[in-house]
């Protein structure tokens, strides 16, 4: 991963509500990528190089949604692009449209977006392959999105699934559904339906891919996997193995101690 320069960006306070952060990533040989499921959608600008998913070429602006397993994407030489991750509640006020529709699911950014709008992005970035001359055109489309999503008055974010989404970020994914309803303030299925559009999969799910970054997190501590089991809030160590090998497909210390060792890679943290 030495090859690959990554720059971190929080974005203004404006987009702050919307948008986690939007990295700039560079390598200029070729690279196999490990993805583990995110908790929030993620928006991609490739600016040069192509990339692959499953074997399948991927287009240069993309938007992927909340997935069930790891994946892995191939880089070609020369890949330079701009990532966008959402909070977990802010995609549907920018891509204008239910964030459940992309569970599973890696479309074209233009099946969402007027092509004219990414179009003119990709054109403005073209421009300048400086980073600190990239940032405001980046946040100024993100903004203009946002600014368009209130004037047709919808696509607002919710103050309470804001809530209960950040309780199981705060969390780590340990808090109880019965306490995260509570805390928003909902009823169960109010919760389930209204949150499951907002964010794109139900709080249980989310709650799932939450604790899995979490073990991923304390692995990168040194920790062992009983203390990371308990740390995570599984009742056991074969619970946590379990749960583990239904996104990655292998148990936690195959993944780690062959795929990667201690000292992960940034896409972690």
């Amino acid at each position: 991963m030495s090859d690959v320069r990554q720059y971190i960006h929080r974005p203004a306070a404006e987009l702050r509500r919307y948008v986690r952060e939007i990295l700039w990533v560079r390598s200029d040989r070729s690279r196999i990528q490990l993805l583990l499921p995110e908790t929030t959608l993620t928006l991609v600008l490739r600016q040069s190089g192509a990339a692959s998913l499953h074997n399948q070429s991927l287009p240069t602006t993309i938007v992927s949604g909340l997935q069930k397993r790891t994946r892995m994407v191939e880089h070609a030489p020369g890949s330079s692009m701009v990532i966008v991750r959402f909070t977990e509640v802010g995609a549907p006020a920018i891509l204008h449209d239910r964030a459940d529709l992309l569970y599973n699911q890696t479309v074209p950014l233009d099946d969402l977006l007027p092509r004219r709008q990414i179009d003119h992005i990709q054109s403005v970035l073209a421009d300048t392959h400086e980073i600190s001359r990239q940032i405001q055109p980046v946040e100024r489309f993100l903004a203009s999105r946002i600014r368009a999503s209130r004037i047709r008055a919808h696509n607002e974010i919710s103050p309470q699934i804001e809530a209960a989404a950040a309780m199981i970020r705060t969390s780590h994914g340990r808090a109880s559904i019965r306490a995260i309803a509570r805390h928003a303030a909902m009823s169960l299925s109010a919760l389930e339906r209204h949150f499951r559009a907002a964010v794109g999969a139900t709080p249980k799910k989310l709650s799932r891919l939450a604790r899995l970054h979490q073990v991923c997190r304390l692995w990168d501590t040194g920790k062992s996997l009983t203390d990371i089991a308990y740390e995570a809030g599984f009742c056991d160590q074969p619970h946590m193995v379990r749960d583990f090998r239904l996104f990655t497909g292998v148990s936690p210390e195959e993944f780690f101690l062959r795929a990667y060792p201690r000292n992960l890679p940034t896409f972690y943290k």
